[in-house]
């Protein structure tokens, strides 16, 4: 069988809000996140030009598929598109928006559509995550655990860890050991990531892939924002050292070198490449080869290097042909693992920040370190660039884009597509933020 090539056309965001807890609401805890889903495919929409009706499918991943997030693929294919344009919700824990678009890829290449919108969305304000301790109380955990989600089946707890299915701190912090990683190298990792968000915003690197849209401030106002709520400009390395570690007194993470929880939505156009040629449209990459492992849940993290390897013996790459990388850092130790085992330079790896300023919109993220490493590749021209993510019960993905010498056209997603209209008033995240901070 003759497999057809598949692109990624334009790729779209929202700015990630902090989830709602201890009082302190984010952006969109008041917000469905089905109407995140709703404006960044709208703007999709816009910006490619692309008739609704030609829209073959709509694919959305959380791991939260009840109420309002419930079969949220086709309620968003409805709202957006029409009756007639096939529609997938998934789970698939932490990396669904990644393999979201990777079905849309695998149908593609198959013939059974041109174009789907693809990636997922969460709102963590809604489904809040417990935080396990190896002091936690779990029958407390689980009772509230059990209220906003199902229960997992009582038999998983023969061979798994209770503490290890639900506590991805406690994964990570085994993870830490076994690669020899120090607390010192995460706190640094958490700060790097911080300053490097920051400078992103402040440049404007991250422009194009967030969509503006209204927000709560932490003062009641609503105003518009095309920032991530978590970034902490203001961060410092001694703050960072100073937090109590999470997970155990010898622990090595704290609140900064572990993700934030937060509400976002994230969707990708995927084409199949003659497509995009006929309708004018220049890609931001071409999906070279994608994988999806599972591993010991007690592990959690090795998922994204068991992937990431995958992916590139599929394609015939090494690390070194890797000039764009991003891996999600559901927590710190995750890139500095994959950065260890892989021999990966860390100036190369997640250079716009990501989960431990940017947030982790669960269902979002694995579309959101795919489409931020393409926008960098073609900011940068890099020829190749891989993202990865890791997901709760050990299941891994990634996905390797190539840039090639494209036909002349319009690039929806930068120069050349259709502005972002004016919208007011605008905030300035971090006023008085300096890039040279970063040299410090």
């Amino acid at each position: 069988m003759v497999t057809r090539e598949v692109v990624l056309v334009d790729y779209a965001r929202s700015p990630q809000g902090r989830g709602a807890a201890k009082g302190k609401p984010g952006f969109f805890d008041a917000c469905r996140s089905d109407d995140l889903g709703i404006l960044v495919i709208e703007d999709l929409l816009r910006r490619t030009r692309i008739d609704r009706s030609a829209i073959d499918g709509v694919y959305s991943g959380s791991p939260n598929l009840s109420y309002v997030q419930g079969n949220m693929g086709r309620g968003l294919a409805l709202m957006t598109c029409g009756f007639e344009t096939r529609a997938l919700t998934l789970d698939r824990a932490c990396t669904s928006g990644m393999t979201t678009g990777m079905v849309a890829c695998m149908e593609i290449m198959l013939g059974y559509g041109d174009i789907y919108i693809a990636g997922g969305i969460e709102s963590c304000s809604s489904f809040p995550i417990p935080t396990i301790t190896p002091d936690t109380d779990l029958a407390v955990a689980m009772e509230r655990f059990g209220r906003e989600r199902q229960m997992p089946n009582s038999k998983l707890f023969r061979s798994i860890d209770l503490n290890i299915l639900v506590g991805m701190g406690l994964t990570a912090e085994k993870l830490a050991k076994q690669y020899a990683l120090s607390k010192d190298q995460h706190d640094q990792w958490a700060w790097q990531s911080h300053m490097r968000a920051a400078s992103a915003h402040r440049e404007g690197r991250l422009k194009n892939e967030i969509v503006p849209m209204e927000a709560k401030l932490t003062d009641g106002t609503i105003k518009v924002v095309d920032y991530d709520q978590t970034v902490r400009a203001d961060s410092t390395l001694e703050k960072i050292r100073s937090l109590p570690p999470l997970y155990g007194a010898d622990g090595v993470l704290n609140a900064a070198s572990a993700s934030s929880e937060n509400d976002g939505a994230a969707f990708g156009v995927y084409m199949a490449k003659e497509r995009a040629r006929e309708l004018g449209l220049v890609p931001m990459g071409t999906i070279v080869e994608m994988e999806h492992v599972a591993c010991d849940p007690g592990l959690m993290g090795l998922s994204a290097i068991k992937a990431t390897r995958g992916a590139l013996d599929r394609a015939g790459l090494s690390a070194k042909d890797i000039e764009v990388w991003q891996c999600n850092e559901a927590f710190a130790t995750v890139p500095l693992a994959l950065c260890k085992d892989l021999g990966v330079d860390h100036d190369k790896m997640n250079v716009n920040g990501c989960a431990c300023s940017v947030g982790h919109a669960i269902g979002a993220s694995g579309m959101r370190v795919l489409g931020t490493a393409a926008y960098e590749m073609n900011r940068v021209g890099a020829r190749y660039g891989l993202a990865t993510i890791c997901g709760g019960w050990g299941q891994g993905t990634a996905v390797v884009l190539k840039r090639e010498r494209y036909w002349d056209g319009r690039r929806a997603w930068g120069k050349g597509g259709l502005p972002t209209p004016a919208r007011h008033p605008y905030v300035d995240p971090f006023p008085g933020f300096s890039p040279e901070v970063l040299a410090q």
